[in-house]
């Protein structure tokens, strides 16, 4: 049996001794050895940038650090004024945002304009949209995927956190879930075992709040690029103030990496096996 564990420290190196006890006897499998491992970098698409906002403000994070902080101040109709705070150089497109009215949804008039901060500096960036009046505005880097969400009426500008999917950050082995700006659950990927081309999985949940994990969403990427996801499993829902451990089991892996993908072009966790 190979057996590996998923921390914070190192990656794994798992150690499989066979002992002879005579020219014809079989062999025999000692206890498996378990070394520290860490937990992956997110995968290197662009998607490995997380948003979460609070309030008027969406604070940006790469690899569970902080990149920038952007916030919309008032800017009058059709004006989307946004004050970013840049810990480390942060590069955006006008053509990310949409503001949405009574009218319909209207386009920045420069979308391919390229917004660059330096590290350690703050900029004020206006964005014009013709013909937009009181509605919302809305950041979506990926069209499918929105990371803010503010109300723009007259000159006020407000946030709604609400509105906006769960949002992750995972630092180190940790993943934490947020909602309207406030972490909700902590999921850590434990330990791994692989005997025989089999899988089985142990991640920890944490809920302040309740929520839900669906074992469906979790991938076993081999180093070879196979993809492989959990044989059955059902939803399974925490209630807040409680945790629970997941165990879920996979067929034909090897050495490589779980990825934790709740949703269409977000990845919320990754980690290394073997």
């Amino acid at each position: 049996m190979v057996m590996q564990r998923v921390t914070a420290l190192g990656v794994a190196v798992l150690g499989l001794f066979l002992v002879l006890a005579g020219w014809s006897a079989p062999a025999a499998m000692a206890e498996p050895v378990a070394e520290p491992v860490a937990a992956a970098g997110l995968p290197q698409t662009g998607r490995q940038l997380a948003y979460v906002q609070r309030g008027d403000r969406v604070t940006v994070y790469r690899q569970g650090r902080v990149l920038a902080r952007v916030t919309a101040v008032p800017g009058g109709p059709g004006r989307l004024v946004l004050k970013v705070a840049a810990a480390r150089v942060f590069a955006f497109r006008s053509g990310q945002f949409v503001w949405a009215d009574r009218l319909g949804d209207h386009d920045p008039v420069d979308p391919l304009r390229k917004v660059r901060v330096k590290a350690g500096t703050t900029e004020t960036v206006t964005i014009r949209f013709p013909g937009a009046n009181d509605g919302d505005v809305i950041w979506a880097p990926r069209r499918e995927n929105s990371v803010g969400v503010w109300v723009a009426e007259g000159n006020r500008v407000s946030g709604a956190p609400e509105r906006l999917s769960p949002a992750y950050v995972q630092r180190d082995a940790v993943a934490s879930v947020f909602k309207a700006g406030q972490v909700v659950a902590r999921v850590t990927a434990q330990s791994a075992v692989r005997r025989s081309g089999r899988g089985t999985v142990t991640v920890e949940v944490e809920a302040l709040k309740r929520v839900s994990l669906r074992p469906a969403a979790f991938v076993w990427v081999n180093r070879d690029g196979d993809r492989h996801r959990p044989v059955g499993g059902h939803k399974v829902t925490v209630p807040g103030g409680s945790g629970k451990t997941v165990t879920m089991l996979f067929d034909d892996v090897s050495a490589g990496r779980l990825i934790w993908s709740p949703r269409e072009g977000v990845v919320a966790g990754s980690w290394m096996i073997g």
